[in-house]
């Protein structure tokens, strides 16, 4: 018969086993999260250029202008012109995609392969991937969150208004550039395109919340997982 003492010392050793098992992700997730908001707050001053360029640009139209004021917003656009969000973004999207991985790798520990639909190689293939890139990352996050959540946390709509506003937002971002790419700018076409980069630029904010979200609350629950399986 088995001494009650070493199904104790079996039971803690499972424990430190399935700890093991847990890779850490909070670093990562404060690091993306970091990113992100400078994302956005560069998104934010990006709109804010355009605005003053179009104003700008009725100004001299009316006749209304001066060269100092024609200086001043061509001074200030400079600082966006596509280089510096791509110091950004990149960073960003790297160190997100590092962070989803280890999810996916803890997701799994918690709930078994079984628990994602998808394998994982579409954890960083699906954002890059034409056409599939419009619902598997979705999957991919909403798999992970639902294996690291506790059993009692419903799914709710967060993630389908995160992954709707990234989309629908990517959209107005596609059309704002192609206004802007024009050869010939009319005053109406940069008057949409104004429309357009705002729109975008809040879609975009309100992904970026709710993303920076759930990034902190599967960091959190996986986090407890792994400090109770030590118990």
């Amino acid at each position: 018969m088995e001494h009650p003492q070493q199904r104790s010392s079996v039971g803690a050793g499972a424990g430190r086993a399935g700890a093991q098992q847990h890779r850490s992700v909070s670093g990562l997730g404060v690091a993306a999260s970091i990113l992100i908001v400078l994302v956005m707050v560069y998104d934010a001053l990006h709109t804010v250029s355009d605005w003053r360029v179009y104003r700008v640009v009725e100004d001299v139209l009316a006749g209304k202008a001066t060269l100092e004021d024609v200086q001043s917003v061509d001074d200030f656009a400079s600082y966006f012109d596509g280089l510096q969000v791509l110091l950004l973004l990149i960073p960003a999207g790297v160190v997100f995609l590092a962070w989803l991985w280890r999810a996916r790798l803890n997701a799994e520990s918690a709930g078994g392969p079984g628990s994602q639909r998808r394998a994982r190689g579409w954890v960083v293939g699906s954002w890059i991937a034409p056409v599939v890139n419009l619902w598997i990352p979705y999957q991919v996050v909403t798999d992970i969150r639902k294996a690291s959540a506790p059993r009692r946390t419903p799914p709710g709509p967060l993630l389908a208004v995160w992954w709707g506003a990234w989309v629908i937002g990517s959209c107005f971002g596609r059309a704002y550039t192609y206004q802007v790419m024009k050869d010939t700018v009319s005053e109406d076409d940069l008057r949409q395109a104004v429309y357009l980069g705002t729109v975008s630029f809040a879609l975009d904010v309100l992904a970026g919340v709710l993303i920076i979200h759930v990034i902190r609350q599967i960091s959190t629950w996986q986090t407890q997982r792994s400090a109770e399986a030590l118990r």
